[in-house]
């Protein structure tokens, strides 16, 4: 017989073995992203914690920002920062006498322009506040 002729039987067909090399890729890539997603948010937090903005800056830059032109708006803002930057006792004296002079522009459906003293009230306790902070 010839040997080419022998049928071998011990030999068994291929077994298909499951491919899942494309999702533990995924799984790497994905547990990446979240591992990286947490530590730039735990960084951003950590580093605006540690600025803390004063907030009687803002308001006294609100305040240097005021158009005299509307003077309504500008009794408003005034009123509401200069109370709250009014922490000494010169600054609450200054606020005082300036409190009366707003009350005028407030409160009305038309109000006349700021006179020439208020004005000079409103930025004499601008210059205070500066100075202080």
């Amino acid at each position: 017989m010839n040997p080419s002729q022998i049928p071998i039987r011990d030999i068994k067909p291929l077994i298909p073995i499951p491919d899942i090399s494309f999702y533990l890729f995924a799984a790497f890539v994905l547990s990446g992203v979240l591992v990286l997603s947490a530590a730039v948010i735990y960084l951003w937090r950590r580093w605006h914690r540690g600025r803390k903005i004063d907030p009687r800056l803002e308001w006294l830059e609100r305040l240097e920002r005021i158009d005299y032109s509307d003077a309504k708006r500008a009794a408003y803002l005034m009123t509401r920062y200069g109370r709250l930057l009014a922490e000494d006792k010169r600054r609450q004296e200054i606020m005082e006498q300036l409190l009366p002079r707003l009350q005028r522009y407030k409160y009305k459906k038309s109000v006349p322009p700021l006179d020439e003293e208020t004005k000079r009230f409103m930025k004499l306790f601008i210059e205070m506040s500066k100075d202080a902070l």
